[in-house]
């Protein structure tokens, strides 16, 4: 199939929305190997990385309702991917965890996406690619630290995989 040339973008913030918006479609769609739906990834990964945490402290970190966080939760929980723990701070309240089966899909869905991308620079030098590298995570760093965010919470899990 041929496909029309994509024309480059004026800016490089039409670069970057330009990049999400085709990497997004990369990343939700279903992929040979799959065990779990993309939108469960974040809530995932986050536990992964950050350990058993309440239901409400997920919400706020995903920015969030604690509903949608709750329904997600409750799916993951039923497909093994998810545990409950005490809290040991407030012995009526619980914190979840993942599980060793969500870490073993957590680790095949990331491994099943970067080799999309990878397949996607397989002919980029290895400058190019730590150029990419260490511009991202600049990019990234800038996202993470500024204090004028406006977003309310609220949404969809997929539009925050960390």
């Amino acid at each position: 199939m041929l496909r029309e040339p994509i024309p480059a973008p004026a800016t490089a913030e039409d670069a970057l929305m330009s990049l999400m918006m085709a990497l997004g479609r990369q990343m939700r769609q279903r992929h040979p190997g799959d065990t779990i739906d993309y939108s469960a990834l974040p809530l995932l990964k986050l536990l992964s990385h950050q350990g058993p945490m309440r239901l409400s402290s997920i919400a706020q970190v995903l920015g969030l309702d604690a509903s949608t966080v709750s329904r997600h939760a409750r799916q993951l929980e039923d497909g093994g991917l998810l545990a409950r723990t005490s809290d040991p701070d407030d012995r009526r309240a619980s914190r979840l965890a993942v599980s060793e089966h969500g870490n073993v899909c957590l680790a095949q869905g990331f491994e099943t996406r970067r080799r999309v991308v990878a397949s996607a620079m397989e002919d980029w030098t290895d400058e190019e690619r730590e150029m990419l590298r260490v511009l991202l995570h600049r990019l990234v760093e800038s996202l993470m630290t500024r204090s004028d965010h406006t977003e309310e919470p609220g949404g969809d899990l997929a539009g925050h995989a960390g």
